[in-house]
């Protein structure tokens, strides 16, 4: 059976303005738990790329340890499959009628897996801390002037500005719930040196056993869990690096849950009676950026020749397979209320993209180039595909590429830390609410390493993030999505869409229950009956 899922962030802005057994559930065993008699799921065995480079959800982007932490750690609120912020460890919130206080509410009785109680203060350290520090998503606070936590169960944001965007916010990446009781040890003031770093200690439905490098983490079930204990037993996140092998882990019973297929296995489990397939658009973008603090991509012309010059379609075709589209307009297309027609990607011209080069003092060389760059980027999924066809496009056009494919830490170092690179390539989520432009584009954002500062582009976003009137945050983004068909600081590449095939023997994984389940959580997962 398959099932197409409608991702839906464009309409979250209104309602929330301000190793184990080989092949894992097939082998159910009796444990003693607080369920007499229930069936439970020995081991349940998930995929990931890499290994995680530590087990602190905050400190830095780690998109290896994200599924793990949905498992061991909480947030105030959990974003769900169709991007919808759904309570965790918040039962509930609400603002100031003047928008600048947000109040939540906590679930009492909440443990962390040491026995000590989760309080209000855990929450305002963990967020006092990311901020003061510049973790991840620091750029998340960006409004909030100070927190406090008045009782056990009660936290409150004090706000420079209203955020319309800040509850999606802090329900998505590197917002999770840290023990201050573990982290804040004098005995560690480098943070980096706390074991916990290593041996973490959550709150969430899963406790950490073991880490083997290269090879899987292991987590068992948190049998005090307030959500109630899994029926999973042991859940393994195994590390497969190649996704064909991946595949074919899964497919042969190796692996439970996949969440990641190469393009050419995208259909492979179309009307299949032994899974439900889910396929959807997402508003995760892959795009190709510059450094734009030092020459040739300072000049905003040169820039947009790449855009004019770049065969998007061509990397439709090879890589969409009928789930990826094609990008036209500078902010997801999910956020359909406020797309601007008269502000989208220009079409393929290679006329115009050698004119604007021209125009920025360029000629031919002796080979036929106007200029020669390099495309620093890193190895994941289908990257060195679409580089291998923008480097064709280029070409066409006068720039001679020279690819340059990395793993992601020596990427990191030098593209995103060391701003060594002349062009580089990024997929990365844009929302969920639509004011998550800003982490790709705002001068202080957290994936902004280019360079790109525009005065017009922050003012911009600052009324779109500080408005929670749909029409005043329509005239901010059109002007947003102005500015980029202008600066073109990113060109898109791809929509992405994704596919998750579930085996047909288990209910309860995240799209199955959007309702209750962070998008990589397995607390529900359980076996029909």
């Amino acid at each position: 059976m398959k099932k197409s899922v409608k991702i839906l962030s464009a309409l979250l802005c209104g309602a929330l303005l301000l190793s184990g057994c080989s092949g894992g559930g097939d082998k159910p065993t009796q444990t003693d738990s607080d369920k007499e008699n229930t069936e439970t799921i020995g081991t349940f065995i998930t995929r990931v790329e890499g290994d995680p480079s530590s087990f602190n959800p905050d400190m830095k982007s780690d998109d290896y340890l994200w599924p793990m932490a949905q498992n061991l750690f909480n947030r105030l609120y959990k974003l769900a499959p169709g991007d919808v912020p759904i309570p965790d460890l918040a039962t509930s919130y609400e603002w100031s009628d003047d928008n600048m206080t947000l109040t939540f509410h906590l679930r009492d009785g909440v443990k962390w897996h040491d026995g000590e109680p989760l309080t209000s203060k855990d929450v305002k350290w963990t967020y006092d801390t990311i901020i003061e520090n510049k973790w991840s998503k620091s750029d998340t606070f960006v409004n909030v002037d100070t927190i406090e936590a008045p009782d056990d169960l009660t936290v409150v944001f004090n706000m420079k500005n209203p955020d319309a965007g800040l509850v999606p916010l802090l329900a998505w990446y590197a917002t999770f719930i840290l023990p201050e009781h573990i982290w804040n040890d004098p005995a560690y003031p480098d943070f980096a040196r706390n074991p916990a770093m290593q041996k973490p200690i959550g709150s969430g439905p899963f406790k950490f056993v073991e880490y083997k490098s290269g090879q899987s983490v292991t987590l068992e079930r948190n049998e005090d869990y307030f959500g109630g204990a899994p029926e999973i037993e042991r859940l393994v996140f195994q590390i497969i690096p190649d996704a064909n092998t991946a595949v074919e882990a899964f497919k042969n019973g190796e692996i439970d849950y996949l969440t990641s297929l190469p393009t050419a296995n995208l259909h492979d489990f179309d009307n299949d009676p032994n899974y439900e397939v889910f396929s959807f658009l997402s508003i995760n973008r892959t795009y190709l950026t510059f450094n734009m603090e030092k020459e040739p991509f300072n000049n905003p012309k040169l820039r947009q020749a790449v855009a004019y010059a770049i065969d998007r379609q061509a990397i439709v075709d090879r890589m969409g397979n009928g789930v990826s589209a094609l990008p036209e307009y500078f902010v997801s297309p999910l956020f359909k209320d406020y797309l601007n027609d008269n502000y989208k990607l220009p079409e393929r011209d290679i006329e115009k993209a050698q004119a604007l080069m021209e125009e920025c003092g360029l000629k031919k060389n002796a080979d036929g180039y106007y200029l020669t760059v390099t495309l620093d980027a890193f190895e994941s999924g289908n990257f060195k595909d679409v580089a291998a066809i923008v480097q064709s496009s280029l070409k066409e056009a006068g720039i001679k590429v020279d690819l340059n494919m990395m793993e992601y830490a020596a990427w990191g170092d030098q593209v995103k830390e060391g701003r060594n690179f002349n062009m580089t390539m990024l997929a990365g989520y844009q929302g969920p609410d639509i004011s998550g432009i800003y982490m790709r584009v705002g001068k202080t954002g957290s994936n902004n390493f280019t360079g790109y500062s525009s005065d017009a582009m922050e003012a911009a976003l600052e009324k779109g993030a500080q408005n929670s009137d749909p029409a005043i945050r329509k005239e901010a983004y059109d002007e947003v999505q102005r500015l980029m068909s202008e600066d073109m600081p990113i060109v898109l590449l791809l929509d992405n869409g994704q596919v998750i095939p579930v085996k047909a023997k288990f209910d309860g994984t995240p799209y199955q229950v959007p309702d209750k389940a962070a998008t990589n959580e397995f607390t529900y997962v359980t076996l029909k009956k």
